[in-house]
């Protein structure tokens, strides 16, 4: 078997070697404005793929100037024969900071063999509105890239959270997800501490390593689900630039509800620690009406056949949806939440009764397992913290056969010890 951290290609070192931010100081060293360099290195992020689907997936890429982006693909290594591009309203897609295609497949894409795939950028300059200029194409490598098999008899999933752009556990976090080589990444929230400026936003959730090598969902899809430190800050508006969230909706982007064999994997968006009347906020909150509509869509989902006659079903939720005594539930003025109350008391009762068997969260920065009780039969996973000696993975195993399904879910550290762990059969 081909591995998926395998690939073929190259770009010049110096495309590598050189992110977005030393272009620039390299552009202002030599008295050009970065504006005035059209062939400088752009790709400023390892690709990131997003939101598979059964015919399409996302890829995002940082880029260090404005550009336009396709994504070449092929299921051969040497033969990259379709081009995917992004468009909207007739006009290609250009921006200075990120950029994203969404690869739309004629047939049902293969999940037994890699695509591969590279992106490739080209620079864009407007003299004016009749005289553009084009730079050189610059690509990144090829990936091989494996989508999950929605038949599945065997998946894994691993999703990580409350990173903080803390370096040393990302880096540790990138090292352990390709150990374990999941089908499928979850980024459970708390990308950052927030995203004021001068933070560069698509850095942060693109290139989180800080180096352009470390690709932990290049040759994997990733699923976001929206952390309350990701939506602090002047630019975190931008952040959707980087993670569009789901293609079927615009309103509920980071609401998600997808089965891959005997697996339902469905994406909630807690919103905010507190309530949106807090004085914090001065009136830019509207999280309740938001997590309401999710309930909505909720019930639909879990409704659905082919998701309600899945063996197992996972629900993601950065902030838990169960406490321990004495927690706060966020649902006053007074302190923060350590679990949400207002999201407990939309979405459990549904979980509840479609059959969920584990709510993952994380939020907390220190580990647990909620187990089941008779008034909540759903587990709650919570992830740790940002600091190497918190960080976890939990790490999702599902199997099927002719006469019986497992699940196995279990959290672990840095250094693959094992920390909590339930199993489940039918």
């Amino acid at each position: 078997m081909i591995s998926r951290r395998n690939f073929v290609g190259v770009i010049p070192a110096s495309a590598i070697a050189m992110t977005g931010a030393h272009a620039a100081q390299s552009d202002q060293s030599q008295g050009r404005a970065p504006s005035e360099a059209p062939n400088r290195p752009l790709i400023a992020s390892p690709p990131v793929v997003q939101n598979p689907r059964a015919k399409s997936f996302g890829v995002s890429v940082a880029v260090a100037g404005l550009a336009t982006a396709w994504v070449e693909y092929g299921f051969s290594q040497g033969d990259l024969r379709f081009t995917a591009s992004a468009s909207h309203h007739g006009l290609i897609q250009a921006d200075n900071k990120v950029l994203h295609v969404r690869v739309n497949h004629a047939d049902i894409l293969p999940t037994d063999r890699p695509i591969y795939y590279r992106v490739v950028v080209q620079p864009l300059k407007y003299i004016s509105a009749y005289q553009l200029k084009r730079g050189e194409i610059q690509a990144t490598p090829t990936y091989a890239l494996r989508l999950p098999d929605p038949a599945a008899k065997q998946l894994r999933v691993v999703s990580i959270n409350d990173t903080h752009e803390n370096l040393p556990t990302i880096t540790r976090l990138h090292a352990e997800i390709e150990k374990l080589d999941p089908d499928l990444l979850i980024w459970n929230g708390d990308t950052c501490n927030d995203f004021n400026a001068p933070k560069a936003t698509e850095q942060i959730l693109l290139n989180p390593a800080n180096d352009l090598a470390l690709s932990w969902a290049s040759t994997r899809p990733l699923l976001f689900s929206n952390g309350n430190h990701d939506v602090r800050g002047e630019r975190a508006r931008e952040a959707a630039r980087s993670f569009v969230g789901c293609p079927e909706s615009q309103e509920l982007p980071y609401n998600q509800a997808l089965r891959f064999g005997p697996l339902v994997v469905v994406t909630l968006d807690t919103g905010e620690d507190k309530p949106d009347q807090h004085p914090v906020f001065a009136g830019t909150a509207a999280y309740q009406p938001y997590r309401e509509q999710q309930a909505s869509w909720l019930k639909l989902v879990a409704a659905q056949p082919h998701l309600r006659s899945a063996p197992f079903k996972i629900a993601t939720s950065h902030i838990p949806l169960r406490g321990l005594e004495g927690h706060n539930d966020g649902t006053t003025l007074d302190g923060h939440a350590y679990y949400s109350g207002f999201g407990a008391k939309l979405w459990l009762p549904t979980l509840n009764e479609a059959g969920f068997q584990a709510v993952l969260s994380g939020h907390m920065h220190r580990d647990r397992l909620d187990a089941a009780t008779d008034d909540m039969p759903v587990c709650q996973f919570v992830g740790g913290g940002p600091k190497p000696e918190q960080a976890t993975l939990t790490v999702v195993d599902t199997t099927q056969n002719v006469s019986r399904a497992t699940l196995d879910i279990r959290i672990v550290d840095l250094n693959g010890k094992l920390l909590h762990r339930k199993q489940w059969s039918s």
